[in-house]
């Protein structure tokens, strides 16, 4: 069977949601699929840079371009002889015309429930394509049960056309030693008290400014008078909750913009932190709470959209538009250790349940079956 896989978000999304699958799934079935023959779609001739992928392969160079996507890729497809192509970014630059299997990824539909919050272009974009993706796409890789459940409401999907595939953390999030991690964080960042945590980005959908709220409510009562570390890149949503922070008259010591930090430093910031607090609005999966998880540390998350389902009762779960409820969560997590003790346990336990090797051989499951179940003309 020959393979293609639509490779760009790994150069042009690095370090984002979608960009870190297409990469890790490309690792994994490099690992994984001896039998299978790969090319990539790649946005320059370099892909030996940034493609994790070591054995043979071809691939196509395209940089972004509508009018020629619609030409080139179709034609590429039909040269390369590809019998599946699968677009992990969900399904943007669908081919309308080719003779191999479509397989996309939808990650979620947060344009259709927080419209507000999605920029007018992007939601103007995805509200458009999004009905043919769905109706051209020959399967349907979704990353949660809820996520699956939108699609359907939404599109009136037939169930079986949708796969459930969970997204998983790279093994670089596990436990690091203490004093390691302590002594990295001090030296580069200049982080030297204990301190809560949140990873992802900073628009109005991740719910940053609830958490601050809440944080400011209960700074002076926390055990260690632990700060809020906020990651995340500059920008006009940074800038709004640095005003926020100055508004709640709280300190550069207790709210802490480190800015944009390296993918491979994450791991020393989760290990670092007494508690991970991630209150989105809404999520399709929400891998940063498994990331905390898996560094053993503990999680209050959000009790809506799919995030109940991703961390199970390894998380403690509160209503994200309850300030209160939130720093009464924060706090209790903080002063009671036998929680505290519990939930890192926990969160261990569940994160191991996802696996980037657990969702390639899924991934590899769906491209078989689209392939041996295709009639015969």
């Amino acid at each position: 069977m020959k393979i293609a896989i639509e490779a760009r978000p790994v150069k042009w999304s690095y370090g984002t949601g979608i960009g870190n699958y297409t990469h890790s799934l490309i690792k994994e079935l490099d690992a994984l699929d001896h039998k299978n023959e790969y090319t990539f779609l790649c946005p320059d001739n370099q892909p030996q840079d940034y493609l994790p992928f070591s054995r043979d392969y071809t691939y196509y160079s395209l940089p972004k371009d509508d009018q020629r996507e619609e030409v080139e890729i179709p034609d590429w497809l039909a040269i390369e002889k590809v019998d599946l192509f699968h677009l992990p970014q969900n399904g943007f630059r669908i081919p309308k015309r080719c003779s191999c299997k479509l397989v996309v990824t939808v990650h979620d539909l947060i344009p259709y429930f927080l419209p507000e919050m999605v920029r007018s272009s992007f939601l103007k974009r995805f509200t458009t394509e999004m009905p043919f993706i769905v109706e051209r796409a020959d399967r349907i890789i979704t990353v949660s049960a809820a996520s699956k459940q939108d699609i359907i409401n939404i599109f009136k999907v037939d169930p079986q056309k949708i796969t459930v595939i969970p997204s998983a953390p790279s093994s670089a999030y596990r436990p690091l030693p203490k004093a390691e991690t302590k002594d990295r964080l001090w030296k580069t960042y200049g982080l030297k008290k204990p301190y809560i945590l949140y990873v992802g980005g900073l628009n109005p959908r991740k719910n940053v400014a609830e958490l601050i709220y809440a944080y400011s409510k209960i700074r002076r009562l926390l055990p260690e008078g632990q700060s809020l570390v906020i990651l995340g890149p500059e920008g006009r949503h940074r800038s709004k909750l640095q005003l926020l922070g100055e508004a709640l008259n709280l300190t550069a010591e207790e709210l802490i913009f480190p800015g944009f930090i390296d993918t491979s430093e994450l791991p020393y910031f989760y290990n670092g932190a007494d508690l991970f607090v991630y209150p989105s609005l809404y999520e399709g999966f929400g891998l940063p709470p498994i990331e905390a998880m898996a560094c053993g540390i503990p999680v209050i998350t959000s009790d809506v959209s799919s995030m109940p389902e991703v961390v199970g009762d390894a998380a403690v779960k509160v209503n994200p538009y309850d300030t209160l409820a939130l720093a009464e969560a924060i706090l209790k997590v903080l002063t009671v250790d036998s929680l505290r003790l519990e939930l890192s346990a926990k969160g261990l336990r569940h994160s191991a349940k996802y696996t980037w090797n657990k969702i390639a051989n899924q991934v590899l499951q769906v491209y078989q079956e689209l392939i041996s179940y295709s009639p015969v003309v």
